[in-house]
């Protein structure tokens, strides 16, 4: 249909509107609405049934059905005549009728409709046309993207909705290079007119409708010219002379201060000490025209897409720059404002045009419009309506700014405040816990009905710890099926984290309850869940404990009040108190500088922990007597002065000022300054063990004041490499064989027996035997008995009594030879195999 064959300025075409006779039912009598750049349009058109003899007001409303209208697609129609008057005879255009004649088309959908009234020929509706981007507004949804862009998100969401959509993007700061990918985006509880509209006005894109399809524009060049008719409008006002073409009759420009700089910054936890801030300024040189916008920004990406740290960190002082330059133009967009009026019944919001005639500056010149305010009557089709006779009118009310400038719609749509949701940790396979290298798990949002329980389920979410440093702190890694919270750093829905663990049904706390309520701390499971580690405190009253405890082995520590803890079950019966460190398995105590282990009282712990002044002053006291009964020893010719018990009584003493830490020093603990072991039983010591003790030292002393007492069920063995002396001072020595007997061998040298008074010897059969020889000394007489013959030598009187007395001549009795010498080796292997001979 062109323009001349439309009978009226205004009317509505589509498949859904009611019609009679086979001519269209309703007619358009006024229209009413507005336009804006980044906006949904809306307008009211009034219609009314035809005016016919045979169509009475009732029936005509018998064949509208309201409801059957509501949702369709119709067009309104816009007869715009054009420009200039036929002149006959002049030459080109000069003389041309109607140039620019057209049919302006805004092709939208029903989305209200009301009849308002009848009267006794015709009945009134009203209805209300949106664009078909409105039904997006609809909707509420939850949903997210990762790694994509704001134009692949648009197509995404957009494909729903079967209508046309037209991308007119030049890009991100006019370099034809694509918008950048973003490790994720959320929709969060909105419609998804609201989130698109959101992130349009981040990334600097406009939209605005032809027809019926969505243009979405983000430079000047994107933005065409009216046709002939509006692409050069004149100004005249009112009251000047009539020209046979619509024309401006108001214009105003208005300048107004704005914001002149915008400063963006960012964190990247992966790229921590890095400077994000970025900043751009439009200043126009007017005073107080570099008002500054600080605000925080969203460009910089952490590596929490699938890729995770394998993928790459975009270009955040690029991003940046561009999304602050977004924030400066659309406040810009502000600062010089024209607005106007006049009978612009083809005027679009979203094309350009060129103003001329205007008498102020800055006035004339090319101009985008970014809204329109329209309202047309058209003339009444009812003949004979007297004074109330409607006439054709048509008045349209714009804005628009220079056709240069960089358009931004002003950043209104704020971003939701983002709130803790429930979700479950997901991963890989069959892996109980998936993580990366920063500790960070997926999770699928429990309100997430498209994405798979899998490695894809979110975005890469760190876990808020309450104490972490440089490779030091606390870490507890959700592991896949736990259900968790998940909070937003500066509550913003596309920065999600992990705030904590929760209890459901099938995940407890760790210990029952409320049965354990006095119980407190951590208890970790196996990754397949069969076994447990512990660390609990136990608040009962009167009965505190600490327990540190591993099912492996049965491993645990207890201090306090020993109540055995059993499982997830928890506290059960008592044990004891104290301390109890026991195990399955192995054992090792270790201290590479010292350890004291004792019995002595110390309390309140207001002592050094390492105070051993009891011990020691034991120690020093045995010191004292094993040097004492060493030098008497050496009096009793036990021993020499030097190199034997006196040496070991040193020893001790040098051993006792480590102990004490009596040695200079600028410790403030110097107890134990030398790697000692020092075990103190107040009450005692005692060593027991099944099998066998084994006690080795480089050297070993033993000390009691009292007795020293050795009981032994079979022998006791001594071998000593050196010497063997044994000294009592006052009792004596009594050696006693009660079955056996008792040998004395010195096996390359003498024995010698030495006493100050007599020395007896009993038996039933004492025999003296000298392999060579035999000497009794007796006084000054001597007997010598050898091969050569027995000698008796006296300075007295010899007596032999005896009651017969026979010399018979020489006899020789060989004696029991002993071995004679042995070597070293010979030595070592008789003491090896426990004999009492030296085999040659």
């Amino acid at each position: 249909m062109s323009w001349f064959t439309q009978p009226r300025t205004l009317e509505i075409t589509g498949k859904a509107l009611p019609q009679w006779a086979g001519e269209p039912l309703f007619v358009v009598s006024r229209l009413r609405g507005r336009e804006k750049l980044g906006h949904l349009y809306e307008y009211d058109i009034e219609v009314s049934t035809i005016d016919a003899a045979a169509l009475s007001a009732n029936e005509a409303q018998a064949l509208v059905d309201v409801d059957a209208l509501i949702g369709k697609e119709i067009t309104l129609n816009i007869a715009v005549e054009g420009n200039g008057t036929w002149v006959q005879g002049a030459r080109g255009d000069a003389g041309m009728s109607n140039i620019g004649a057209d049919i302006r088309k805004l092709t939208g959908l029903i989305v209200s409709a009301q009849c308002v009234g009848a009267d006794d020929r015709r009945a009134f509706y009203r209805l209300k046309l949106r664009p078909w981007l409105w039904l997006a507004t609809l909707n509420r949804d939850s949903r997210f993207w990762q790694e994509r862009d704001v134009i692949e998100i648009t197509r995404d969401v957009l494909q729903k909705y079967p209508f046309p959509f037209e991308l007119r993007l030049a890009g991100p700061g006019m370099q034809r290079r694509p918008y950048p990918k973003r490790n994720y985006q959320r929709q969060w509880w909105e419609s998804d007119f609201c989130y698109l509209n959101r992130i349009w006005q981040e990334w600097g894109i406009s939209f605005f409708f032809e027809r019926s399809t969505l243009v979405l524009c983000d430079s000047p060049g994107a933005y065409k010219k009216h046709g002939p008719a509006y692409q050069t409008l004149r100004y005249l006002e009112r009251d000047g002379q009539r020209i046979d073409e619509e024309h401006v009759h108001e214009f105003r420009v208005a300048r107004q201060l704005t914001t002149g700089k915008v400063s963006l910054t960012d964190y990247d936890y992966t790229q921590s000490l890095g400077n994000l801030a970025v900043a751009q300024e439009d200043y126009g040189g007017r005073a107080f025209d570099n008002a500054e916008e600080y605000a925080w920004g969203d460009y910089s990406q952490p590596m929490e897409g699938p890729m995770g740290t394998r993928g790459l960190h975009g270009d955040a002082q690029f991003e940046g720059e561009h999304l602050a330059r977004v924030k400066v133009e659309a406040h810009r967009a502000k600062s010089l404002r024209a607005k106007g009026k006049g009978n612009l019944r083809g005027l679009m919001t979203g094309y350009t045009f060129t103003l001329e005639g205007y008498p102020l500056t800055p006035g004339d010149g090319e101009y985008l419009v970014v809204s329109t305010i329209t309202e047309i009557v058209n003339n009444d089709t009812v003949t004979q309506r007297g004074a109330i006779d409607r006439q054709y009118s048509c008045t349209t009310k714009f804005a628009a700014v220079p056709a240069n400038t960089f358009y931004r719609t002003p950043q209104k749509a704020k971003k939701p405040r983002a709130y803790a949701e429930a979700a479950v940790v997901t991963g890989y396979g069959d892996e109980p816990v998936y993580c990366d290298e920063y500790g960070r798990v997926k999770a699928h949002f429990i309100w997430d009905r498209l994405g798979e329980k899998d490695e894809n389920a979110s975005c890469w979410l760190r876990v808020a710890s309450p104490w972490h440093g440089v490779e030091h702190g606390a870490m507890w890694l959700p592991r896949v099926g736990h259900h968790v919270l998940v909070g937003y750093y500066d509550s913003d829905p596309d920065r999600p984290y992990i705030i904590s663990e929760h209890t459901t049904e099938f995940h407890q706390a760790p210990w029952q309850l409320p049965k354990n309520d006095a119980l407190s701390g951590w208890r970790s499971r196996d990754l397949k869940g069969l076994a447990a580690n512990s660390v609990v405190t136990d608040d009962t009253p009167g009965q505190l404990q600490v327990q540190v405890a591993s099912d492996h082995a049965q491993s645990r520590l207890v201090l306090g009040y020993n109540t055995r803890i059993d499982g997830h079950s928890g506290r059960d019966k008592a044990r004891g108190e104290g301390f109890e460190l026991a195990t399955n398995a192995w054992g090792v105590m270790r201290a590479n500088k010292g350890m004291l282990i004792t019995t002595q009282t110390r309390a309140g712990a207001c002592a050094a922990a390492k105070d051993n002044d009891e011990i020691v002053g034991r120690l020093e006291k045995a010191q004292v007597l094993h040097d004492a009964l060493a030098q008497v020893a050496v009096q009793g010719e036990a021993q020499e002065a030097e190199g034997h018990q006196a040496d070991i009584a040193r020893t001790i003493q040098a051993q006792n000022e480590q102990l004490r830490g009596t040695a200079a020093t600028d410790a403030a603990f110097p107890q134990l300054s030398e790697p000692h072991l020092l075990i103190d039983g107040k009450a005692g010591v005692e060593i027991a063990s099944p099998a066998t003790v084994h006690i080795a030292a480089q050297q070993a002393a033993v000390t009691a004041e009292g007795h020293v007492a050795i009981a032994s069920g079979r022998s006791l063995f001594g071998t000593v490499r050196d010497t063997i002396r044994l000294f009592a001072q006052r009792a004596g020595i009594r050696l006693s064989a009660a079955a056996g007997d008792i040998v004395l061998h010195a096996l390359t040298s003498s024995i010698s027996l030495d006493s100050a008074k007599s020395i007896t010897l009993l038996s039933k059969v004492v025999r003296i035997t000298g392999v060579e020889k035999l000497e009794l000394q007796g006084g000054k007489s001597r007997l010598v008995l050898d091969d050569s013959g027995a000698q008796i030598f006296t300075p007295g009187k010899f007596a032999a009594f005896a009651a017969t007395h026979s010399l018979p001549g020489p006899k020789s009795t060989p004696a029991d030879l002993s071995p004679k010498g042995v070597c070293i080796d010979c030595l070592l292997k008789a003491a090896r195999g426990g004999s009492a001979f030296v085999i040659r």
